[in-house]
C-alpha cells in the first residue's frame, strides 16, 4: 500500500531510551488510532545530545527502523519535547496589551528569565483573557532552544517522515485528557507524569492549561523508589501536589481538585491504589484509549497492559494541524 502523505499524523515521544510512535487518523469526525508501536533509541534525547552531530544519523536510523517495521502509513510527524527542555511560564499582563505591544512585553519578560540572547530561542505564547474577578489578563509562554528544534529538523531530513510540528509533552498529555475524560467547569484537574528521575505536575483550570511544575526526587526518595515502595511514591505525589495547590492559592489540600490522572513509565496500579486510599477525589491511571478507538490489530500485548505509557505519543498524534 502506498504511504498516505496527507492524512494521519504520527506522534513521537522519546523518554530515556524508550521510543514510542502512535498514528492517528480522523474518520467521520472521530479520531482513531491506526497504528502504535514502541522501540528504542541508542541515546536519550537530552540537551547534551545536541552537541554531537553524529547522533543525527543515529536518531534517524532508530526512527526509521520502528517506522518501517510497524506498518505505519502516515508521513507527517509531531515530535514531543520533554518539558524539562523548555521553559513554561504563566505571566500576568495588562488587559490593554494587544498585538505587537503584547508580543514585545512577552519577549521582554522572557529576556529576564534566560541567559542567552533571545535569537537563540523559539518563543510561543497564548493569551488568556481575564476571569470575572481578575483585573489582568495572562499569557502562557513556552520557550524552547532553537538549537533543539534545528537538531530535530536535521534528524527528520534523514528519515522517511516529515516533521510537521514540535510539541511539548505536557500539552500532548492535556490533549489526551480532553479527548478521553469529562472536565467540570470552575474546577481544577491535576495531571502527573511519573518518571524515573522526577515528576511533572500540571494543573488544568476549566479544561484549559493552568501551570506545570517539575519536581526532582531527593536522594532519599530515589533510594526508597528503587526498592519499589509504592506507598512511598504515593506519599511523594500527595505531598508535592498539595504544596503546588497551596502555593498556587487554588486550595488547601489535594481534595480541592476535581480529579487526578497519572501517567508515565514509572507508575504502577499499586501506587495509584495507595493514593486512592489517601484521598477522596477521583484518581486514575490515564488511558489514552478510553474513548479513542484502536484499529491496530497488531498492537503488542504490553501496549494494551500499559496504556498510560502512551499518553504523550497519542496526544501528539491528536494535534490538529
Amino acid at each position: 500500500m502506498a504511504k498516505d502523505v496527507e492524512t494521519g499524523i504520527i506522534g513521537i515521544s522519546i523518554r530515556d531510551t524508550a521510543l514510542r510512535m502512535s498514528e492517528a487518523a480522523r474518520s467521520n469526525g472521530e479520531y482513531k488510532i491506526t497504528h502504535i508501536a514502541q522501540g528504542r533509541v541508542r541515546t536519550p534525547f537530552v540537551f547534551s545530545s545536541l552537541k554531537d552531530s553524529s547522533l543525527i544519523h543515529k536518531y534517524a536510523e532508530d526512527l526509521n527502523r520502528l517506522y518501517e517495521t510497524s506498518n505505519f502509513q502516515a508521513r507527517r510527524a509531531v515530535f514531543t519535547l520533554d518539558s524539562s527542555m523548555v521553559l513554561i511560564k504563566r505571566i500576568p499582563v495588562d488587559v490593554s496589551l494587544k498585538g505587537q505591544r503584547l508580543k514585545d512585553h512577552v519577549y521582554w519578560e522572557v529576556e529576564q528569565c534566560v541567559i542567552n540572547p533571545l535569537e537563540e530561542y523559539i518563543i510561543d505564547f497564548e493569551h488568556v483573557p481575564p476571569g470575572e474577578e481578575q483585573e489582568f489578563a495572562e499569557v502562557v509562554v513556552v520557550v524552547a532552544r532553537r538549537a533543539a528544534v534545528e537538531f530535530l529538523k536535521a534528524v527528520f531530513k534523514n528519515t522517511d517522515l516529515r516533521l510537521a510540528a514540535v510539541e511539548v509533552d505536557v500539552f500532548a498529555a492535556h490533549r489526551v485528557l480532553l479527548s478521553n475524560y469529562d472536565a467540570v467547569q470552575e474546577a481544577y484537574t491535576a495531571l502527573i507524569d511519573v518518571r524515573k528521575d522526577n515528576l511533572q505536575f500540571a494543573l488544568l483550570k476549566n479544561k484549559e492549561f493552568y501551570l506545570a511544575q517539575e519536581v526532582d526526587y531527593s536522594t532519599e526518595e530515589q533510594g526508597a523508589l528503587q526498592n519499589s515502595d509504592e506507598s512511598y511514591l504515593s506519599r511523594i505525589l500527595s505531598k508535592e501536589l498539595r504544596r503546588i495547590i497551596i502555593d498556587s492559592k487554588i486550595g488547601k489540600s489535594v481534595d480541592d481538585v476535581q480529579a487526578i490522572y497519572i501517567y508515565g513509565e514509572s507508575v504502577s496500579p499499586q501506587a495509584v491504589e495507595a493514593l486512592q486510599r489517601i484521598h477522596r477525589v477521583r484518581i486514575d491511571l490515564a488511558n489514552p484509549f478510553r474513548r479513542i478507538k484502536i484499529v491496530d490489530e497488531t498492537m503488542a500485548p504490553e501496549i494494551q497492559e500499559h496504556p498510560e505509557a502512551f499518553v504523550v505519543s497519542v496526544g501528539a498524534a491528536l494535534k490538529n494541524l
